[in-house]
């Protein structure tokens, strides 16, 4: 039962981002960590100062992080912000702005739900005596102390038309309330409600902000699957050398026959996500149509959600339990891809719109 995981998205930036995961493996990772070696700028065209990168390079991040199951911002701060700043209208203010991410003089964060499929439900912009006011709350927020922007998607009150917004962090003042997610991630609630930062930056109403909404959320979905993937990848290793390594009534556990069998099974899955995930991962080149695309992803996001769970407490039973110890590498992987199968929607959610493309595709 010998296997040994062959790096899902190989490169320069996997190495850093490994080395990083392995140091701080045992600590708190510094989430400053991402403005300190520029991987915001991943995304980030050239002609901007980034990296100019493609999701591969992303995915070399995610993977980093994923090897040893460490929590850093980086689907937000290094995927969807990016992806979202590069489908917004085209202005001077936002072109600055991704110069400062990829200069590091600029940390976004993005917070709260990125499409109408995910249970949060998005703030609402009104005015009162003429002056912005903001309603509502956002959730789950990884803001740390470097963040200078805060990205999230709102409806005018009025109109109902769908909102990209930018605020500055300094304008949250107290209304944050911290608290550490399942899987680690130490994350805070921002109360929006009679917020009236004077400074409110609209980046884009309407159409143009629906258009950036699917931009981040189609880097969300392959963001989710990728990390799930390479999360199984490296789980899978954990789990084949423990069996290898503890032995019961004489023998190692990996010679049991039972037990070779869940670990064939845990191979399979993995293997049949990775190439669902590197075909999918096609519909980014915006060669397919906006509705063709979205479907890929909420079929990628359906079978990987899934199979994610199955995969977790597989992980945990052939480790006899062990896997509940919050220390051992194996749990903090089984956790993470629990926690995955629900950031950014569900499987629920993915089959109701599958339902609906379905049912547009008929008519």
């Amino acid at each position: 039962m010998a296997f040994e995981p062959a790096v899902v998205f190989p490169g320069v930036l996997f190495d850093g981002a490994e080395r990083y995961a392995k140091d701080v493996s045992a600590a708190t990772p510094a989430s400053s960590i991402i403005q300190e070696m520029g991987w915001g700028g991943t995304l980030i065209p050239e002609a901007e100062g980034g990296y100019g990168g493609r999701f591969n390079d992303l995915g070399s991040l995610i993977e980093g992080m994923a090897a040893r199951a460490v929590n850093l911002p980086v689907m937000t701060r290094c995927g969807i912000v990016p992806a979202m700043l590069g489908a917004a209208p085209a202005n001077a203010a936002v072109e600055r702005l991704r110069a400062q991410i990829a200069a590091g003089e600029a940390c976004v964060e993005f917070a709260g739900p990125l499409s109408r499929r995910e249970s949060g439900t998005a703030p609402t912009l009104s005015s009162a005596a003429g002056a912005p006011v903001l309603a509502g709350s956002l959730e789950p927020v990884e803001l740390t102390d470097e963040c200078t922007h805060i990205l999230f998607n709102a409806v005018d009150a009025a109109t109902e038309e769908a909102l990209v917004i930018l605020l500055d962090a300094q304008a949250l003042g107290g209304r944050t309330a911290s608290y550490v997610t399942v899987e680690g991630r130490s994350v805070r609630r921002l109360d929006l409600n009679g917020c009236t930062p004077a400074g409110v930056g609209i980046l884009a109403r309407g159409a143009a902000a629906t258009a950036m909404q699917s931009a981040g959320w189609r880097i969300a979905q392959a963001a989710v699957a990728a990390d799930i993937v390479c999360t199984m990848n490296y789980a899978l290793a954990e789990t084949l050398r423990y069996l290898q390594e503890r032995k019961q009534f004489g023998q190692a556990l990996a010679q049991f026959q039972v037990l070779r069998h869940d670990a064939a099974k845990l191979y399979v899955t993995f293997e049949s996500c990775k190439c669902l995930l590197m075909s999918s991962l096609r519909s980014l080149d915006g060669a397919k149509g906006a509705a063709e695309s979205a479907a890929a992803f909420d079929l990628l996001g359906l079978y990987v959600r899934e199979q994610a769970i199955e995969f977790a407490q597989a992980v945990i039973q052939l480790h006899g339990g062990m896997g509940m110890t919050r220390e051992t590498l194996a749990a903090r992987m089984a956790t993470r891809l629990i926690a995955l199968a629900f950031r950014y929607g569900d499987a629920c959610s993915h089959v109701k719109a599958l339902g609906e493309f379905q049912g547009a595709a008929g008519q």
